[in-house]
């Protein structure tokens, strides 16, 4: 069975693990969002250019 009475320790552990899952949604956050832009900004490019293929499509 899983014990999570931790006595004395209980508010330091349990404040890092919500620590550390914030700053992990944080980077996973930051990450998607990053990715988002990238294919934005490659939608663009490839409008610009006026192809959505590879070089060679005919």
């Amino acid at each position: 069975m899983l014990d999570f009475d931790m006595s004395p320790y209980g508010p330091y552990v349990w404040s890092a693990w919500a620590v550390s899952a914030l700053a992990l949604a944080g980077v996973v956050a930051l990450t998607v969002a990053a990715a988002r832009r990238w294919c934005r900004a490659l939608e663009e490019a490839e409008a610009e250019v006026g192809r959505a293929g590879p070089e060679g499509d005919a």
